[in-house]
């Protein structure tokens, strides 16, 4: 529970956290076992980059990479959440 409001706070601030703050909220997530919270993280932070998704998502993707593959958890793009559920 700790975890989730903690992220929600985060969420709350309008921000964009760095990938330090990121690798470090991924790492608590697995040690709780909930990868689902990681993932949903993950797509906070991309809605949170706004209209600068194109430029700051990859950059912050790239820099979290490593502790994603340490994990086994995938970004959000990699299990389709970037596409709508019923696209044709």
């Amino acid at each position: 529970w700790e975890i989730r409001k903690a992220m929600n706070d985060l969420g709350g601030m309008d921000l964009v956290p760095e990938p330090r703050m990121l690798n470090a909220a991924l790492r608590a997530c697995r040690r709780v076992s909930d990868c689902a919270l990681a993932v949903g993280m993950l797509e906070a932070v991309r809605f949170g980059c706004g209209g600068g998704v194109q430029e700051m998502y990859p950059c912050i993707l790239q820099e979290i990479k490593p502790t994603l593959d340490e994990l086994g958890v995938d970004a959000p793009e990699g299990l389709g959440y970037d596409q709508p559920e019923l696209a044709l």
